[in-house]
């Protein structure tokens, strides 16, 4: 086990406060915080999942999904343990619902030199919560750009202000889970609260990052018509019609295994209600969608990006903008625009 000293803290008592998520852990001497990776050694916090990581993969970008962020590229995914929800549709609940798990420690260095050895465009912090290892997140995001490249945190946003105004000049991209839009769905299926995550959404905003939302349609759970439209209307009123979202299907996984996967129908339904509400670009993941799959220019119609799978091609994009009526379309589709 690495021992890396934390950021992010202050004494209160006889407890360290962790002041790196939502949580805002008091962590009495000997014990660890609620991700279980955060723990108080006489007297000082340190961060053991630091360097510690369950997985390192080369991935297209379009799989964390991120539609709008230099799409066609690859991006080195990498990832580590534990997590600070506690979700009951986990769909890597063994990296992230453990904190007994083998690993491999890997320095940021080596995590840079192989993501660009392999091509990369970026480094995506994903599979398990990336908050909960902020330091080494930061230490390889801040490296990485330095080496030219950029990272992407896919995350539940579940983090403080203060970790994301630091990390934040080190990240092009931020895709951030909006799981549901009720605060029951956050205590009873994931263990939290919803207000922290609109809280990061709207920081995210504000600091000019490039910001993507994902929802997993749950039948019965988070798929309602009114919970969508009151979901859309927060969507619109405070981030404006162009942040890509992504409503996925849902399928059977962990504690929730009794639930049926999210049918055709609600996709769809929800997909429609998406553009009815003025959204631009609404997307349809885990399932084949005629629509959902395509990025559409607001202002013509015109197909800009096309996808299969996680591959993608480009058909009326050119340098950002639409090839049929010349309109700059909202996303980071080169290194170059960060």
């Amino acid at each position: 086990m690495i021992r890396h000293p934390a950021r992010l803290w202050t004494t209160s008592g006889d407890k360290i406060s962790c002041g790196v998520c939502a949580r805002r852990c008091k962590i009495a001497i000997g014990e660890r915080g609620f991700c279980g990776v955060r723990e108080n050694m006489d007297g000082v916090l340190y961060a053991n999942s630091y360097g510690l990581l369950t997985a390192a993969n080369l991935d297209p970008i379009e799989k964390k999904p991120l539609y709008h962020f230099l799409p066609g590229t690859t991006t080195f995914s990498v990832s580590s343990f534990g997590c600070n929800f506690t979700c009951k549709h986990c769909q890597n609940y063994t990296l992230s619902q453990t904190t007994k798990i083998p690993t491999e420690y890997v320095p940021p260095e080596a995590v840079v030199e192989e993501a660009v050895r392999l091509g990369a465009s970026s480094i995506s912090f994903t599979y398990n919560e990336p908050t909960i290892s902020f330091e080494y997140v930061y230490d390889t995001a801040k490296l990485a750009k330095e080496h030219g490249l950029t990272s992407a945190f896919i995350t539940n946003g579940y983090m403080s202000k203060a970790a994301l105004l630091e990390i934040a000049p080190y990240l092009g991209a931020i895709r951030i889970d909006l799981k549901g839009f009720t605060d029951e769905f956050y205590k009873t299926i994931c263990g939290a609260r919803l207000k922290p995550v609109l809280d990061t959404i709207l920081l995210s905003k504000e600091l000019g990052l490039h910001l993507e939302l994902v929802t997993l349609v749950i039948p019965g759970y988070n798929d309602s018509v009114d919970e969508i439209d009151s979901m859309l209307d927060w969507v619109i009123t405070n981030l404006g019609p162009a942040v890509p979202h992504h409503f996925t299907a849902f399928m059977p996984m962990y504690q929730m295994q009794d639930v049926p996967r999210t049918p055709f129908e609600t996709l769809d339904r929800i997909y429609h209600q998406a553009k009815a509400h003025g959204l631009y670009y609404p997307y349809i993941g885990n399932m084949p969608h005629a629509e959902g799959s395509k990025t559409i220019c607001p202002e013509c119609g015109n197909v800009l990006i096309d996808r299969t799978g996680f591959s993608s091609v480009e058909p009326g994009l050119e340098g950002g903008h639409c090839k049929k009526c010349g309109r700059k379309i909202e996303g980071v589709f080169s290194l170059a625009d960060l």
